[in-house]
């Protein structure tokens, strides 16, 4: 075989490989605490049959572990909000969280999603301020956050 149509075909294998494993990481944007809403409403009028979205914020700069997750998405028409117990904070946040959802009158169902992750799910009314009462009742912070998610377009 031709050692340059050899490289041909190698770098056209490279290209390849880097655009798919590119087009699966999704997408990462920074937003303001106020802007939450805007990603819910993005979510809930997207065309995925899977939305999701991850709001990460730092509750203590000077800390290593201190990031908190707070995940929202679309299942089939349902908006849900998921406290992923994934990140350490949110580990060991996880009764704190639980205790505010529960004062607050919502439902929490500890569950294993199929993607196998650990989480605290709530569905139903008035989950759509939940993050940001979260982020300042809970955490007293606010942004920037980083925005991370898939099935909806942002901004």
């Amino acid at each position: 075989m031709n050692q340059g149509f050899t490289v041909v075909i190698v770098l056209t294998a490279i290209v390849g490989l880097v655009w798919f494993f590119r087009s699966r990481v999704a997408k990462e944007w920074q937003i303001q605490p106020e802007d939450i809403p805007n990603v819910i409403s993005k979510l809930k009028s997207g065309n995925s049959t899977l939305a999701w979205a991850q709001v990460i914020a730092v509750t203590d700069p000077n800390l290593k572990d201190s990031d908190i997750a707070l995940d929202y998405s679309v299942s089939d028409g349902q908006l849900e909000f998921n406290w992923c117990l994934l990140a350490p904070k949110n580990i060991e946040d996880k009764f704190v969280v639980i205790d505010f959802m529960n004062r607050n009158g919502h439902t929490p169902i500890e569950m294993v999603a199929e993607n196998g992750c650990p989480l605290i799910k709530v569905t139903g009314a008035n989950i759509e301020s939940l993050a940001n009462r979260i982020l300042v009742e809970i955490y007293h912070t606010g942004g920037p956050l980083t925005l991370i998610g898939e099935g909806f377009e942002w901004p």
